[in-house]
């Protein structure tokens, strides 16, 4: 899904949108890296993943090197990363979950096999143990509760198996001076219809539909009782609008500690599952399985 709009400085994106590599030996991928044959314009308007691609290719290395046969991406909007994922991990299935019926054609194109459902009202259909690996991109603030979800995915998850998620991050630094002056951060809105209280710099964007974003040590802990162990933690550079210098330069050695990026990508590894909640008026959506 990864709605919104685009925010990073370039990390080589360009280069990688235009270049063919092979994976290096040891690492997650068995198959090839080739953004210009997947990405296309409709993905790098829906995701913001994809304007930071070296980002992305970092934390499906920090995966490890077990073997990926069927792969899935939740909120795979029109599926160029889910295909670009899917190669590079040399998955023989790739599938994709996406609420919006227009993305459906595309991603399809692209050789994923796509469901179309709500992920945050529904469970998702699939077995227990489906998948190999999992992935969801700038999806889960979308949503009231991130417990229905992560326990979903730990379901369809292989015993062993791995989960990749990239957030925005509420303590990133540049939330944390925005708050200290009053503003609020960016990715945690409080209307539909207009973007209220953040810094100028966002120029009159319009409500992307954010609820909430975690930090990242609330989200570790969070993936942890849900029976994830934590295996790697990265920060990620979205691209920054406009760019100025001194912020880029900031933005470029802050981004190096995870806690303070403004963006961070999660890798975890499955280790258990934590016993089935029953559903409530409060908490309705929970895997009943």
């Amino acid at each position: 899904m990864d709605y919104g709009s685009v925010t990073s400085e370039g990390d080589g994106s360009v280069e990688q949108m235009t270049r063919v590599e092979a994976a290096a030996p040891g690492r997650a991928a068995r198959g090839t890296w080739d953004p210009a044959r997947w990405v296309t314009d409709n993905d790098r308007e829906r995701s913001r993943t994809s304007h930071g691609l070296g980002d992305l290719r970092r934390a499906l290395d920090a995966a490890g090197s077990d073997e990926v046969t069927r792969f899935l991406d939740v909120g795979c909007g029109y599926g160029g990363l889910s295909r670009l994922v899917g190669d590079y991990l040399g998955a023989a299935q790739v599938h994709g979950v996406d609420i919006d019926e227009r993305v459906v054609p595309e991603a399809v194109s692209k050789a994923v096999e796509v469901t179309l459902q709500d992920a945050s009202a529904q469970p998702l259909p699939f077995d227990d143990g489906s998948f190999d690996a999992v992935m969801t991109l700038g999806m889960m603030d979308y949503l009231v509760s991130f417990d229905g979800i992560v326990r979903e995915l730990n379901r369809v998850i292989c015993d062993g198996g791995w989960l990749l998620v990239t957030l925005p991050n509420l303590a990133s630094w540049h939330n944390r001076l925005g708050l200290l002056l009053g503003y609020q951060p960016r990715d945690v809105e409080i209307s539909s219809e207009i973007l209220a209280g953040v810094a100028p710099g966002y120029g009159g964007e319009p409500p992307a539909g954010h609820i909430h974003i975690p930090t990242t040590k609330a989200f570790t802990e969070l993936m942890t009782h849900h029976g994830f162990e934590t295996v790697a933690l990265l920060g990620g550079r979205p691209r920054m609008n406009p760019t100025h210098p001194v912020l880029a330069g900031v933005d470029r050695v802050l981004s190096r500690r995870p806690s303070l990026a403004r963006r961070f990508y999660y890798v975890g590894r499955k280790v258990s599952r934590p016993a089935a909640q029953e559903r409530t008026v409060d908490m309705p959506y929970q895997s009943l399985a």
